[in-house]
């Protein structure tokens, strides 16, 4: 199923989101556990997003005749 590079990328990028945002919700002691959450996910899917696309434009590149 992971057999390509841009599906392990977003694979362990999704993974890791999911890790941090649970991290920080966990570590949040002031009571803003849904907005910390809420800013990790979206960072962690941002980066996510963007190294998936940039893997994924360079394997295109790469095809390309």
């Amino acid at each position: 199923m992971l057999k390509s590079r841009v599906r392990k990328n977003l694979a362990i990028g999704l993974v890791v989101t999911v890790v941090i945002a649970a991290l920080s919700v966990v570590l949040a002691d002031d009571g803003s556990r849904a907005e910390e959450f809420r800013k990790s996910l979206i960072v962690g899917l941002l980066v996510t997003g963007t190294v998936t696309g940039g893997t994924w434009l360079l394997r295109r590149r790469r095809s390309a005749p």
